[in-house]
């Protein structure tokens, strides 16, 4: 079996994904339409990275 991993790189995308929540919400309030969506981007994309992440992690049997 391999060696176990750190998963700290998983509660720093969580914290990223939240922020860019967060980020929304503020852009939506001071009518920033472009930053909204861009901050969805971001968000979407950090879901992205995160998930693929823990396949790789799933494969390896670090987890």
């Amino acid at each position: 079996m391999a060696e176990k991993k750190s998963k700290a790189i998983f509660a720093v995308l969580a914290t990223l994904a939240v922020l860019m929540m967060i980020a929304f919400s503020v852009f939506i309030a001071e009518s920033m339409p472009l930053m909204a969506i861009l901050s969805v981007a971001v968000f979407i994309a950090i879901f992205g990275v995160g998930f693929t992440l823990k396949k790789k992690y799933r494969e390896n049997g670090w987890l």
